[in-house]
C-alpha cells in the first residue's frame, strides 16, 4: 500500500507544479496586457486627434478654395464682362425693337415637327446671310 500512496503523491507534484506555472504565466500576462492596452489606446487617440486636426486644416483650406473660385465665377460670368467681351470680340450690340420678330410656332409632332423646325432655321439663316454679304 504504501508503494502506491507514494506513487499518486509523486505523479500529484508535478501536476500542481504545471498548473501553478500555468496560472503565474496567466497572471502575468494579464498585469502586462493591462498597460499595454492603456498605452495602445492612447496611441490610437493621439493619432486619431492628429488626424482630426489635419482634416480641419484641409476642410478650412477647401472651404476657402471654394469661396474664391464663386467669387471667381460670379466675376467672370457678370453681364457686364459678357457684354464688354461680345461687343469687343465679335462687335455685336443689342438691337432695336423693331429689328425684333416674334415667331410663333404650332406644336406639331412627328415629321411635321421636323419640317417645321427646318422652316424656321431657313427663315433665321436668310437676314444673317443678307448682313454678313453687305
Amino acid at each position: 500500500m504504501k508503494t502506491a500512496r507514494t506513487h499518486r503523491v509523486g505523479s500529484a507534484r508535478p501536476i500542481v507544479r504545471l498548473r501553478s506555472m500555468l496560472l503565474g504565466a496567466l497572471g502575468t500576462a494579464f498585469l502586462i496586457s493591462g498597460p499595454l492596452l492603456m498605452v495602445w489606446k492612447q496611441v490610437y487617440l493621439t493619432s486619431t486627434s492628429v488626424q482630426i486636426n489635419k482634416m480641419t486644416d484641409s476642410l478650412s483650406v477647401l472651404s476657402r478654395e471654394i469661396a474664391s473660385l464663386h467669387l471667381r465665377c460670379e466675376r467672370l460670368s457678370s453681364k457686364e464682362r459678357i457684354e464688354a467681351i461680345s461687343q469687343r470680340s465679335l462687335g455685336l450690340d443689342y438691337t432695336s425693337a423693331d429689328n425684333i420678330v416674334i415667331v410663333k410656332v404650332p406644336e406639331l409632332s412627328g415629321k411635321n415637327r421636323i419640317a417645321a423646325i427646318s422652316d424656321l432655321a431657313a427663315f433665321f439663316r436668310k437676314p444673317f446671310q443678307r448682313s454678313g454679304g453687305s
